[in-house]
Protein backbone atom coordinates (compact mmCIF):
# COMPACT_ATOMS: atom_id res chain seq x y z
CA UNK A 1 0.00 0.00 0.00
CA UNK A 2 3.05 2.05 -0.15
CA UNK A 3 3.05 2.13 -3.39
CA UNK A 4 3.52 5.76 -5.06
CA UNK A 5 2.00 5.04 -8.18
CA UNK A 6 -0.94 2.88 -6.63
CA UNK A 7 -1.85 6.13 -4.51
CA UNK A 8 -1.09 8.52 -7.83
CA UNK A 9 -3.92 6.74 -10.34
CA UNK A 10 -6.35 6.18 -7.30
CA UNK A 11 -6.18 10.33 -6.51
CA UNK A 12 -6.49 10.70 -10.40
CA UNK A 13 -9.40 8.75 -10.78
CA UNK A 14 -10.96 10.55 -7.76
CA UNK A 15 -10.77 13.96 -9.19
CA UNK A 16 -12.07 12.84 -12.60
CA UNK A 17 -14.94 11.34 -10.51
CA UNK A 18 -15.25 14.66 -8.16
CA UNK A 19 -16.10 17.13 -10.74
CA UNK A 20 -16.02 18.17 -14.73
CA UNK A 21 -13.62 20.62 -14.42
CA UNK A 22 -10.57 18.56 -15.16
CA UNK A 23 -12.91 17.00 -18.19
CA UNK A 24 -12.07 17.33 -21.79
CA UNK A 25 -14.12 19.41 -24.53
CA UNK A 26 -15.04 16.21 -26.34
CA UNK A 27 -15.72 14.44 -23.14
CA UNK A 28 -18.21 16.55 -21.51
CA UNK A 29 -20.30 16.81 -24.95
CA UNK A 30 -19.84 12.63 -24.76
CA UNK A 31 -21.10 12.62 -21.18
CA UNK A 32 -24.09 15.08 -21.91
CA UNK A 33 -25.25 12.96 -24.70
CA UNK A 34 -25.13 10.06 -23.17
CA UNK A 35 -26.56 11.51 -19.31
CA UNK A 36 -29.93 13.17 -21.79
CA UNK A 37 -30.50 10.06 -23.43
CA UNK A 38 -31.15 8.26 -20.22
CA UNK A 39 -32.76 11.06 -18.53
CA UNK A 40 -34.86 11.13 -21.70
CA UNK A 41 -35.38 7.27 -21.03
CA UNK A 42 -36.79 7.27 -17.62
CA UNK A 43 -38.74 9.89 -17.88
CA UNK A 44 -40.34 8.54 -20.94
CA UNK A 45 -40.49 5.00 -18.36
CA UNK A 46 -41.71 6.69 -15.59
CA UNK A 47 -44.34 9.64 -17.68
CA UNK A 48 -45.89 5.84 -18.92
CA UNK A 49 -45.99 4.29 -15.36
CA UNK A 50 -47.64 7.06 -13.79
CA UNK A 51 -51.59 7.03 -15.61
CA UNK A 52 -50.74 3.04 -15.79
CA UNK A 53 -50.66 3.01 -12.33
CA UNK A 54 -54.37 4.33 -11.20
CA UNK A 55 -56.18 0.84 -11.52
CA UNK A 56 -53.68 0.28 -8.17
CA UNK A 57 -54.59 3.34 -6.59
CA UNK A 58 -58.34 2.30 -6.95
CA UNK A 59 -57.61 -1.02 -5.06
CA UNK A 60 -55.26 0.69 -2.62
CA UNK A 61 -56.73 4.18 -1.88
CA UNK A 62 -59.79 5.37 -0.02
CA UNK A 63 -62.49 6.61 -2.60
CA UNK A 64 -62.50 10.29 -1.02
CA UNK A 65 -58.78 10.75 -2.21
CA UNK A 66 -58.75 8.87 -5.41
CA UNK A 67 -60.05 12.02 -7.83
CA UNK A 68 -57.19 13.98 -6.61
CA UNK A 69 -55.00 11.35 -7.29
CA UNK A 70 -55.92 10.33 -10.83
CA UNK A 71 -55.17 13.80 -11.18
CA UNK A 72 -52.14 13.93 -10.11
CA UNK A 73 -51.13 10.79 -11.71
CA UNK A 74 -52.00 12.56 -14.83
CA UNK A 75 -50.34 16.06 -14.63
CA UNK A 76 -46.83 14.28 -13.46
CA UNK A 77 -47.44 11.70 -16.20
CA UNK A 78 -47.74 15.10 -18.95
CA UNK A 79 -44.67 16.42 -17.18
CA UNK A 80 -42.63 13.62 -17.46
CA UNK A 81 -43.62 12.74 -20.94
CA UNK A 82 -42.63 16.51 -22.40
CA UNK A 83 -39.41 15.80 -19.99
CA UNK A 84 -38.51 12.47 -22.06
CA UNK A 85 -39.95 13.56 -25.54
CA UNK A 86 -38.58 17.08 -25.62
CA UNK A 87 -35.01 17.03 -28.09
CA UNK A 88 -32.35 18.62 -26.81
CA UNK A 89 -28.88 19.85 -28.17
CA UNK A 90 -25.76 17.90 -26.05
CA UNK A 91 -24.93 20.18 -23.85
CA UNK A 92 -23.68 19.63 -20.04
CA UNK A 93 -25.94 22.55 -18.54
CA UNK A 94 -28.66 21.06 -20.98
CA UNK A 95 -28.00 17.82 -19.23
CA UNK A 96 -27.33 18.95 -15.62
CA UNK A 97 -31.23 20.67 -16.07
CA UNK A 98 -32.99 17.78 -17.58
CA UNK A 99 -32.18 15.51 -14.53
CA UNK A 100 -32.77 18.15 -12.10
CA UNK A 101 -36.10 18.07 -13.54
CA UNK A 102 -36.20 14.74 -13.63
CA UNK A 103 -35.82 14.64 -9.58
CA UNK A 104 -38.14 17.56 -8.85
CA UNK A 105 -40.96 16.41 -11.03
CA UNK A 106 -40.78 12.98 -9.31
CA UNK A 107 -40.07 14.32 -5.70
CA UNK A 108 -42.82 17.07 -6.38
CA UNK A 109 -44.91 13.86 -6.78
CA UNK A 110 -44.20 12.11 -3.98
CA UNK A 111 -44.23 15.19 -1.98
CA UNK A 112 -47.85 15.40 -3.12
CA UNK A 113 -49.05 11.32 -2.45
CA UNK A 114 -47.27 11.81 1.33
CA UNK A 115 -49.72 15.08 2.10
CA UNK A 116 -53.03 13.66 0.22
CA UNK A 117 -52.15 9.66 1.63
CA UNK A 118 -50.56 10.94 4.77
CA UNK A 119 -48.51 8.32 6.49
CA UNK A 120 -48.32 6.02 3.88
CA UNK A 121 -44.85 3.69 5.59
CA UNK A 122 -46.95 2.74 8.73
CA UNK A 123 -50.03 0.97 5.64
CA UNK A 124 -48.24 -2.31 3.99
CA UNK A 125 -50.07 -1.67 1.09
CA UNK A 126 -48.86 1.63 0.47
CA UNK A 127 -44.92 1.05 0.94
CA UNK A 128 -44.50 1.50 -3.24
CA UNK A 129 -45.29 5.09 -2.70
CA UNK A 130 -43.05 5.12 0.38
CA UNK A 131 -39.95 3.66 -1.51
CA UNK A 132 -40.55 6.41 -4.41
CA UNK A 133 -37.30 8.26 -3.07
CA UNK A 134 -35.61 4.71 -3.25
CA UNK A 135 -36.51 4.19 -6.19
CA UNK A 136 -35.45 7.36 -7.37
CA UNK A 137 -31.66 7.53 -5.56
CA UNK A 138 -31.42 3.92 -7.58
CA UNK A 139 -32.08 5.43 -10.88
CA UNK A 140 -29.26 8.21 -10.09
CA UNK A 141 -26.87 5.20 -9.22
CA UNK A 142 -27.17 4.95 -13.83
CA UNK A 143 -26.87 8.35 -14.79
CA UNK A 144 -23.15 9.15 -15.52
CA UNK A 145 -22.98 12.09 -12.75
CA UNK A 146 -20.22 13.50 -11.35
CA UNK A 147 -20.00 13.03 -7.58
CA UNK A 148 -20.74 16.73 -6.95
CA UNK A 149 -23.43 16.58 -9.48
CA UNK A 150 -24.73 13.42 -7.67
CA UNK A 151 -24.63 14.86 -3.88
CA UNK A 152 -26.79 18.19 -5.14
CA UNK A 153 -29.57 16.05 -6.34
CA UNK A 154 -29.29 13.24 -3.54
CA UNK A 155 -29.17 15.59 -1.00
CA UNK A 156 -32.47 17.31 -2.29
CA UNK A 157 -33.99 13.49 -2.40
CA UNK A 158 -32.70 13.44 1.46
CA UNK A 159 -34.19 17.10 2.69
CA UNK A 160 -37.52 16.31 0.88
CA UNK A 161 -38.01 13.38 2.63
CA UNK A 162 -37.22 14.92 6.19
CA UNK A 163 -39.48 17.99 5.32
CA UNK A 164 -42.12 16.16 4.35
CA UNK A 165 -42.03 14.13 7.74
CA UNK A 166 -41.36 16.83 9.65
CA UNK A 167 -44.18 18.92 8.15
CA UNK A 168 -46.50 15.32 9.02
CA UNK A 169 -44.99 15.67 12.79
CA UNK A 170 -43.38 12.08 12.18
CA UNK A 171 -39.69 12.85 12.17
CA UNK A 172 -39.06 10.96 15.44
CA UNK A 173 -41.63 8.02 14.42
CA UNK A 174 -38.99 5.02 14.45
CA UNK A 175 -40.72 3.99 11.04
CA UNK A 176 -39.42 7.68 9.88
CA UNK A 177 -35.83 6.71 11.18
CA UNK A 178 -35.32 3.24 9.67
CA UNK A 179 -36.81 4.75 6.29
CA UNK A 180 -33.99 7.39 6.12
CA UNK A 181 -31.10 4.92 7.56
CA UNK A 182 -32.39 2.94 4.57
CA UNK A 183 -32.30 5.88 2.14
CA UNK A 184 -28.73 6.93 2.99
CA UNK A 185 -28.09 3.56 2.69
CA UNK A 186 -29.17 3.79 -1.11
CA UNK A 187 -27.40 7.88 -1.26
CA UNK A 188 -23.51 5.95 -0.35
CA UNK A 189 -24.40 3.28 -2.49
CA UNK A 190 -25.44 5.12 -5.37
CA UNK A 191 -22.90 7.88 -5.40
CA UNK A 192 -20.08 4.36 -5.14
CA UNK A 193 -21.60 3.19 -8.30
CA UNK A 194 -21.62 6.59 -9.73
CA UNK A 195 -17.88 7.12 -9.40
CA UNK A 196 -17.27 3.83 -10.54
CA UNK A 197 -19.53 4.92 -13.73
CA UNK A 198 -17.87 7.81 -14.76
CA UNK A 199 -14.21 6.22 -14.14
CA UNK A 200 -14.90 3.39 -16.31
CA UNK A 201 -16.48 5.78 -19.04
CA UNK A 202 -13.59 7.96 -18.93
CA UNK A 203 -11.28 5.29 -19.27
CA UNK A 204 -13.15 3.70 -22.30
CA UNK A 205 -13.53 7.59 -24.13
CA UNK A 206 -9.93 7.85 -23.76
CA UNK A 207 -8.95 4.98 -25.11
CA UNK A 208 -11.26 5.18 -28.19
CA UNK A 209 -10.68 8.90 -28.94
CA UNK A 210 -6.81 9.23 -28.17
CA UNK A 211 -3.29 8.63 -30.06
CA UNK A 212 -1.40 6.15 -27.63
CA UNK A 213 1.80 8.05 -28.49
CA UNK A 214 0.90 11.30 -28.52
CA UNK A 215 -2.09 11.82 -26.03
CA UNK A 216 -4.09 14.04 -28.80
CA UNK A 217 -6.76 13.00 -30.55
CA UNK A 218 -6.73 10.36 -32.88
CA UNK A 219 -8.09 10.19 -36.89
CA UNK A 220 -11.23 9.16 -36.18
CA UNK A 221 -11.71 10.96 -32.80
CA UNK A 222 -11.21 14.22 -35.05
CA UNK A 223 -13.62 13.30 -37.75
CA UNK A 224 -16.44 12.38 -35.68
CA UNK A 225 -16.14 15.91 -33.76
CA UNK A 226 -15.94 17.41 -36.42
CA UNK A 227 -19.31 16.92 -37.74
CA UNK A 228 -20.46 18.53 -34.44
CA UNK A 229 -18.20 21.78 -35.46
CA UNK A 230 -19.51 21.74 -38.79
CA UNK A 231 -23.00 21.51 -37.62
CA UNK A 232 -22.51 24.27 -34.62
CA UNK A 233 -21.51 26.38 -38.13
CA UNK A 234 -24.21 25.67 -40.00
CA UNK A 235 -26.38 26.84 -36.71
CA UNK A 236 -24.81 29.77 -36.36
CA UNK A 237 -23.44 31.31 -39.33
CA UNK A 238 -19.86 31.30 -38.13
CA UNK A 239 -16.85 30.10 -40.16
CA UNK A 240 -14.19 27.67 -39.28
CA UNK A 241 -10.56 26.76 -39.88
CA UNK A 242 -8.15 23.86 -40.16
CA UNK A 243 -4.46 23.79 -39.70
CA UNK A 244 -2.17 20.92 -41.39
CA UNK A 245 1.04 20.62 -39.40
CA UNK A 246 3.43 18.69 -40.84
CA UNK A 247 7.10 18.01 -39.10
CA UNK A 248 9.87 19.17 -41.72
CA UNK A 249 12.33 16.13 -42.97
CA UNK A 250 10.98 14.19 -39.92
CA UNK A 251 12.57 10.50 -41.83
CA UNK A 252 15.59 12.51 -41.22
CA UNK A 253 15.09 12.96 -37.70
CA UNK A 254 14.09 8.81 -37.70
CA UNK A 255 16.98 7.79 -39.44
CA UNK A 256 19.63 10.18 -37.55
CA UNK A 257 18.03 10.07 -33.68
CA UNK A 258 16.20 5.97 -34.15
CA UNK A 259 12.34 6.14 -34.11
CA UNK A 260 12.42 6.41 -29.84
CA UNK A 261 14.07 10.04 -30.74
CA UNK A 262 11.19 10.24 -33.48
CA UNK A 263 8.51 9.30 -30.64
CA UNK A 264 10.09 11.80 -28.66
CA UNK A 265 9.64 14.31 -30.71
CA UNK A 266 5.94 13.63 -31.76
CA UNK A 267 5.25 13.77 -28.49
CA UNK A 268 6.92 16.93 -27.51
CA UNK A 269 4.88 18.50 -30.65
CA UNK A 270 2.10 17.53 -28.96
CA UNK A 271 2.64 18.76 -25.88
CA UNK A 272 2.97 21.98 -27.29
CA UNK A 273 -0.45 21.79 -29.06
CA UNK A 274 -2.16 20.79 -25.88
CA UNK A 275 -0.48 23.44 -24.30
CA UNK A 276 -1.14 26.19 -26.42
CA UNK A 277 -4.72 25.91 -28.22
CA UNK A 278 -7.69 26.71 -26.05
CA UNK A 279 -10.01 23.72 -24.47
CA UNK A 280 -12.68 24.06 -27.41
CA UNK A 281 -10.51 23.44 -30.38
CA UNK A 282 -9.56 20.27 -31.51
CA UNK A 283 -5.91 19.46 -32.17
CA UNK A 284 -4.95 15.63 -33.27
CA UNK A 285 -2.89 13.66 -34.91
CA UNK A 286 -3.80 13.04 -38.26
CA UNK A 287 -1.42 9.88 -39.36
CA UNK A 288 2.55 9.27 -39.17
CA UNK A 289 3.91 13.06 -38.50
CA UNK A 290 1.12 15.09 -39.24
CA UNK A 291 -1.00 16.70 -36.84
CA UNK A 292 -4.65 18.59 -37.78
CA UNK A 293 -6.57 21.25 -35.57
CA UNK A 294 -9.72 21.78 -36.18
CA UNK A 295 -11.21 25.30 -34.96
CA UNK A 296 -14.73 26.10 -34.84
CA UNK A 297 -15.55 30.09 -34.92
CA UNK A 298 -12.97 31.13 -36.17
CA UNK A 299 -11.65 33.62 -38.83
CA UNK A 300 -8.79 33.05 -41.06
CA UNK A 301 -7.00 35.77 -39.86
CA UNK A 302 -7.60 34.09 -36.27
CA UNK A 303 -6.21 30.65 -37.52
CA UNK A 304 -3.09 32.28 -39.22
CA UNK A 305 -2.60 34.10 -35.92
CA UNK A 306 -2.56 30.67 -33.70
CA UNK A 307 -0.69 28.81 -36.64
CA UNK A 308 2.26 31.55 -36.04
CA UNK A 309 2.33 30.91 -32.56
CA UNK A 310 2.56 27.41 -32.86
CA UNK A 311 5.42 27.40 -35.58
CA UNK A 312 7.46 29.74 -32.91
CA UNK A 313 7.02 27.30 -30.27
CA UNK A 314 7.30 24.56 -31.90
CA UNK A 315 10.87 26.06 -33.63
CA UNK A 316 12.23 26.74 -29.82
CA UNK A 317 11.43 23.01 -28.59
CA UNK A 318 14.70 21.21 -27.45
CA UNK A 319 14.39 17.90 -27.45
CA UNK A 320 16.78 15.80 -25.88
CA UNK A 321 17.67 12.15 -26.83
CA UNK A 322 20.29 9.37 -26.69
CA UNK A 323 22.36 11.20 -29.56
CA UNK A 324 21.72 14.61 -28.13
CA UNK A 325 19.55 17.74 -27.93
CA UNK A 326 17.61 17.74 -30.96
CA UNK A 327 15.66 21.26 -32.38
CA UNK A 328 12.62 20.41 -35.18
CA UNK A 329 10.62 22.68 -36.97
CA UNK A 330 7.30 22.80 -38.80
CA UNK A 331 5.30 24.09 -42.01
CA UNK A 332 1.32 24.51 -41.61
CA UNK A 333 -1.16 24.94 -43.89
CA UNK A 334 -4.44 26.64 -43.21
CA UNK A 335 -7.46 27.02 -44.74
CA UNK A 336 -10.50 28.55 -43.75
CA UNK A 337 -14.05 26.75 -44.00
CA UNK A 338 -17.45 28.31 -44.79
CA UNK A 339 -20.97 27.32 -42.91
CA UNK A 340 -22.45 24.19 -44.79
CA UNK A 341 -19.04 23.41 -46.68
CA UNK A 342 -17.84 19.92 -46.40
CA UNK A 343 -14.82 19.13 -44.33
CA UNK A 344 -12.44 17.48 -46.97
CA UNK A 345 -12.46 20.00 -49.07
CA UNK A 346 -11.21 22.66 -46.46
CA UNK A 347 -8.87 19.49 -45.23
CA UNK A 348 -7.80 19.70 -49.36
CA UNK A 349 -7.01 23.06 -49.45
CA UNK A 350 -5.06 23.17 -46.06
CA UNK A 351 -2.99 20.19 -47.42
CA UNK A 352 -2.10 22.35 -50.82
CA UNK A 353 -0.98 24.93 -48.42
CA UNK A 354 1.13 22.71 -46.46
CA UNK A 355 2.74 21.71 -49.33
CA UNK A 356 3.22 25.18 -50.42
CA UNK A 357 5.15 25.55 -47.53
CA UNK A 358 7.21 22.76 -47.92
CA UNK A 359 7.85 24.10 -51.64
CA UNK A 360 9.24 27.69 -49.97
CA UNK A 361 11.73 26.22 -47.59
CA UNK A 362 9.86 24.84 -44.78
CA UNK A 363 9.57 26.48 -41.22
CA UNK A 364 6.19 28.22 -42.90
CA UNK A 365 2.60 29.43 -42.39
CA UNK A 366 0.98 28.96 -45.48
CA UNK A 367 -3.02 29.51 -45.82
Amino acid sequence: MRNPQFWQVLRSAFVDCVSSRDHSHDFNHYRSELLILRVRLFAVLFGLASPVWIPIDRWLLPAEILGSMMALRVVAGLALLSLGLLPARPALWSARLRAALLVLITLLFYLMVELLTGATYTIPSLIGYTALPLLLVAILALLPLTLIESVVLQLLVGVTVIAIHMWLGELADRGVLGLLWVLLLFIGFSLLAQAFQLHLLLLIHRQATRDSLTGLFNRGALLRHAAVVLEDGKTSGASYAVLMIDLDRFKQINDTYGHLGGDNVLRAVAGVLAREVSADKLPGRFGGEEFLLLMGHTTLAQAMEQAERLRSAIAALVVETDVGPLRVTTSIGVAEGQPGEALEQVVRRADQALYTAKEKGRNLVVS
